[in-house]
């Protein structure tokens, strides 16, 4: 708009159009026809204020001469000539059909963050949320912990890092009793804490007056943003041939570039109930990470020995190399496709067990649930490991035999809780086992009329107790792994000097994408923005969320330590009795809470999710519009 000077009286001619004459001639009055008029300066190019404002060259230098150069002027001659020949062709116009006007209101896409209090806040148009992969993994060891008694003489001080263990439970976290445990993990699990942990909680459709779930559709914004949330999913590309060769986590069918480490995560969104609490929207829940490499089944095997000397935490293995312990004989007679790991749906529905004499079980000594992990046999060479739960720990003295099902039958209890996670915390510190099949000890790829399995190190090896104890061999569970795999992947993807993978970049790292002074001491974040959208509302704008997936490595070596034996680098989970959670100060380390839940918690009964210095544990949501629903 112009600038005019106070002491200028300035007169406005107004122009009428033929509509406007035409309703003055027909009576109406000049005062109170119009009630209203606006002026606006669109004709004016601000862009070339110095090339047309003053072709005489005065001081009075701007666009505020009332001199426009008009979509049919000519820009060099403007002020001489304003049409210049030039003539607006054709005009294109229409009548409104009503003369009321309407205003609807718009819809956002947006996304819910629960608070420590336990009410839901929601955030439309651009978040950013950052995300604590190193808090999550000391919430995992936490976890296995509740059961580190039963790896006493696995490692180095066992019996007084057990002793520290009940105090830390018993007095930093408050729980003395089975039943105080179990609260506690349903406190953690209504914040969205457990075998997976919350990035986001809900995701909703904003209308101007309400939320509402719908179903919606996600799509990574750039190249990279595919591939880092690809290899976040990673632990969700675990693939059967259909022969019985489990080939594990490998990327062939993907458009993975440049990256070959396997992914010990997994991705999951999972779907949100309606208003109505009837029917489920895909994707409209929760958003969340968690550990997701393995799977579970039971292990068959026979010739059972004893591998440690304890009185009562006996671990096994397993060698069947004849017919008293459990092999059938020669190799061309062999029938028993069930021996090894075996998936619960062929265990359990393929031969009922009432006929566990015919083919397939009858040399079958021991059968074992577990776990199982298996990378791509033909790109690695390590061998599959299993994480079989002992025979101890499967007693009815443990527990009182609890319903599996509404028909009645019974299973083992093996946890103080029957809470979920509880289970998944107990999985969690299995020992690793590794098989072999044949005579000369060199592992899965080799074949031989042999079945071996027993605790072991990198590449297959076998240990025995007493290097295990003595901290001489590695000591790996199935969070160790985790941890080791995770360790290799985020090295893997900052190491990649292409443009299918990002970081965000660290200054004054050892290397590029990476922060600290060494491979055992670096933070690295990994962004993946996603662009959310309602698949219902198409005129709901969508919602862009960028996640930081930040590991803090000297974070999570204080609770779990990061150790070297037999040429081995690995996480021992059971070293020490340490909970260090330290959220957005990981990198910095400069405060921590020792409790979940949030620092001062069992005194003030009070969820913060804070640090002792007020930073945030698990997730932060570091910006995003928030939504004040009616």
């Amino acid at each position: 708009m112009g600038f005019i000077s106070s002491a200028t009286t300035t007169t406005l001619n107004i122009q009428l159009t033929d509509a406007g004459r035409s309703r003055v001639l027909n009576g109406g009055n000049l005062i109170t026809l119009f009630q209203k008029f606006g002026i606006s300066d669109s004709d004016i190019d601000y862009r070339n204020t110095q090339a047309h404002s003053d072709t005489n060259t005065t001081t009075n230098d701007s666009a505020q001469l009332g001199y426009l150069p008009d979509v049919t002027g000519e820009k060099n001659t403007f002020r001489n000539a304003v049409n210049d020949g030039y003539k607006i062709k054709d005009s294109v116009w229409a009548k409104p059909s009503k003369t009321n006007v309407q205003s609807t209101h718009k819809k956002y896409v947006a996304l819910g963050m629960r608070q420590p209090n336990g009410n839901m806040k929601y955030y439309r148009d651009t978040c950013i949320i950052d995300y604590y992969i190193h808090d999550l993994f000391v919430l995992h060891k936490l976890f296995a912990f509740r059961y580190v008694a039963d790896a006493t003489g696995l490692t180095v001080n066992s019996a007084t890092i057990v002793t520290s263990a009940n105090t830390y439970f018993n007095t930093t976290l408050g729980i003395d009793t089975k039943g105080e445990y179990a609260q506690f993990l349903e406190t953690l699990s209504e914040y969205g804490l457990g075998m997976y942990g919350n990035i986001w909680d809900s995701i909703k459709v904003y209308d101007g007056t309400s939320l509402q779930s719908e179903n919606i559709r996600m799509v990574s914004k750039k190249d990279y943003d595919y591939y880092n949330s690809l290899v976040l999913a990673g632990g969700a590309f675990i693939r059967d041939r259909a022969n019985g060769q489990h080939t594990g986590i490998e990327y062939n069918g993907t458009t993975i570039k440049g990256f070959r480490q396997a992914s010990p995560f997994s991705l999951f969104f999972s779907p949100g109930l309606n208003s109505d609490t009837k029917t489920y929207k895909s994707g409209a829940g929760e958003a969340s990470l968690g550990l997701g490499a393995f799977d579970w089944g039971y292990l068959n095997v026979g010739g059972m020995v004893e591998w440690n000397s304890s009185s009562s935490h006996v671990y096994p293995k397993f060698v069947m190399d004849n017919t008293l312990n459990g092999w059938a004989g020669e190799t061309t007679n062999i029938n028993n496709l069930y021996v090894g790991f075996v998936t619960t749906t062929d265990m359990e529905m393929a031969i009922p067990p009432s006929t566990l004499d015919n083919d397939g079980y009858k040399n079958i000594n021991t059968t074992l649930p577990a776990a199982r992990l298996v990378l791509d046999v033909a790109t690695s060479s390590m061998s599959p490991v299993y994480y079989p739960i002992p025979p101890f720990m499967l007693t009815e003295a443990n527990g009182d035999l609890i319903p599996t099902n509404t028909s009645g039958a019974k299973g083992i209890k093996i946890t103080d809780t029957t809470h979920p996670t509880d289970a998944y915390g107990r999985i969690l510190g299995l020992m690793e086992y590794s098989s072999n099949w044949n005579t000369t000890q060199s592992g899965f790829k080799s074949s031989g009329a042999l079945f071996s399995v027993f605790p072991s190190q990198a590449g297959g090896k076998p240990t025995t107790a007493t290097r295990v104890a003595a901290g001489t061999d590695p000591h790996y569970t199935l969070l160790g792994r985790m941890l080791k795999m995770a360790d290799n992947m985020f090295v893997g993807i900052s190491s990649q000097s292409n443009s299918f993978w990002s970081t965000n970049k660290y200054s004054g790292g050892y290397k590029s994408g990476l922060s600290g002074t060494s491979v055992d001491m670096y933070n690295v974040s990994i962004p993946v923005t996603w662009t959310i959208e309602s698949a219902q509302s198409r005129n709901a704008t969508p919602l862009n969320v960028t996640v930081n997936f930040i590991f803090n490595k000297a974070a999570i070596t204080e609770s779990i330590k990061y150790k070297n034996a037999a040429s081995q680098n690995y996480y021992n989970i059971f070293d020490n009795a340490l909970f260090r959670f330290y959220g957005e100060d990981g990198a910095t380390r400069g405060s921590y809470s020792e409790d979940p839940r949030g620092h001062g918690y069992t005194s003030s009964g009070t969820t913060s999710y804070e640090t002792n210095g007020g930073k945030k544990l698990f997730r932060k949501l570091i910006s995003g519009q928030e939504i004040k629903a009616n």
